[in-house]
């Protein structure tokens, strides 16, 4: 009722229509196609399957874990926890090179007094537990 209420609505509604009429002989093949393989897949399941809910129970586990796993090293947009401090470390390395030849990156390393192990930004050296202040 809307759509007749409305003059622009009816425009749209109407386009909209004429696509899916336009796509209707691509589309529905896919549709039965994809009704026909859901069909025999759930027929298997259910036939080889049906009594034991443990192959469910094994299949959602791999799920969930493998989306965790990805979810942990991919996040999206932003880099993941396990590589953020890469990415950091490796862009202030990239600013250090631009600065100027006649400099050594080695001689501006922090280094362990203790030690002398490279330690970076860290407070506490990896190879002997002494603290840089």
């Amino acid at each position: 009722m809307i759509f007749q209420t409305m003059e622009f609505l009816e425009i749209i509604a109407n386009i909209t229509t004429a696509i899916l009429l336009f796509l209707k002989p691509l589309v529905t093949p896919i549709g039965e196609w994809m009704v026909d393989w859901i069909t025999t897949t759930t027929q298997f399941f259910k036939d080889n399957l049906g009594a034991s809910l443990s192959f469910y129970i094994v299949v959602f586990i791999v799920l969930v874990v493998s989306a965790i796993v990805v979810n942990i090293i991919w996040p999206g947009d932003r880099p993941g926890s396990i590589f953020s401090k890469g990415i950091g470390k490796l862009e202030e390395f990239e600013d250090k090179i631009g600065i100027s030849d006649d400099e050594d990156i080695v001689d501006e390393i922090k280094r362990c007094k203790d030690c002398g192990n490279p330690v970076g930004d860290s407070e506490i050296c990896p190879l002997c537990g002494a603290r840089q202040i």
